[in-house]
Parts: structure tokens; sequence; C-alpha cells
């Protein structure tokens, strides 16, 4: 049996274009598999916001709690509030007052910003270990800034307890290289 030319061509063409469409699908189910992520990412968000006489911000202190952090520009006061996701209710207090950390005159005026940070601190023994948030407290005015923790306890968390104590100091430092005159 003889074929022609054109039968040729024709069955030539539907091989070279079976084998291209087979390459388009494969290609694609691998590029959609490879672009997907196999796990869900989470999504950390924290704000900050600011007056004259009050700052506040966010943070994420472990899986389930968050953070509010106040500052009274007027005072030097700083308290972080946790809300417990289970019970929707405040589950924990932590203070500490910013004037002596930062070295600062109680007599003078200071700007005050307040931002938060994301941190995972290396395992420690015992029940209570670092929360997963830094809080950051800078004088606008003298560039000196001071980082805060808090000394968070799971297992009373996760039975939905109170917790209250001290936002711990971490480091401190500054901003500003040159003393700027008042």
């Amino acid at each position: 049996m003889k074929v022609d030319s054109t039968t040729r061509f024709w069955l030539a063409s539907f091989g070279v274009g079976s084998v291209m469409t087979a390459f388009a699908i494969l290609g694609m189910t691998v590029g959609f598999n490879w672009q997907s992520p196999a796990r869900e990412i989470p999504i950390n968000a924290s704000t900050a916001a600011s007056s004259e006489t009050m700052c506040a911000a966010t943070g994420r202190i472990d899986e389930e709690m968050e953070g509010l952090f106040t500052l009274d520009c007027l005072t030097g006061d700083l308290q972080c509030a946790i809300i417990n996701s289970q019970t929707a209710k405040f589950a924990g207090l932590f203070r500490a007052n910013v004037l002596n950390d930062l070295g600062l005159d109680a007599t003078k005026k200071p700007s005050y910003l307040l931002l938060t940070g994301n941190a995972s601190f290396r395992a420690t023994t015992g029940n209570s270990r670092p929360a997963d948030c830094v809080a950051y407290v800078v004088d606008a005015s003298t560039g000196r800034f001071v980082a805060y923790g808090i000394a968070w306890n799971r297992n009373i968390s996760a039975r939905g307890g109170q917790q209250s104590g001290v936002l711990m100091p971490l480091d401190k430092g500054t901003a500003r290289n040159v003393q700027i005159r008042n």
C-alpha cells in the first residue's frame, strides 16, 4: 500500500502536535504544582499608632495570643494586655516604666515611638519562656531605645489562666551619635 505525500504530511503533523500537546500538559501540571505551596504559610501582622499622649502597638505573643502594648507618653508607663483567643478575655497584663530604662529626666517631655517585632527565642527549661514578641520603645528626642520582652507561660495560657508580671528590658542602645541642644 502506497501512502501519498499529503497523507504523510497530515500523519506527521498529527504526531508532532500530539507530542507537543502532551509536553504542554505535563509542563502546566508541573508548573502549577511547583508554584502552589504544599502547606499554609502563616501571615503575621502587627500595627502601631500614636498621638501626643499615647502610643499603641500590637504583637503576637504566641500562636494563639495577641498583645496590645500601650505607652502613656505623660507618665512613661508601658503595659501589655494580652487577649486569650479561647475565652476572648484579657488573660495577661505586664507593666514597666520606660523613664529609668531610657535614662530620661521626668521633667522633660520625651517624644516616644512604640513598635513591635516577632522573635523566636531559643527554648528554655521550665514552663515559662520569652513570648514571641519584642516591644521597642524609642525616645525620638534623644535617640535612645529599649527592647522589652515578656516571660510567658504557655501552660497557664492553654488552661485560660491569668498571668501578670513585668515587661523585662532585654537590651538598650542609641540611634543618635551626636548630642542635639535643647
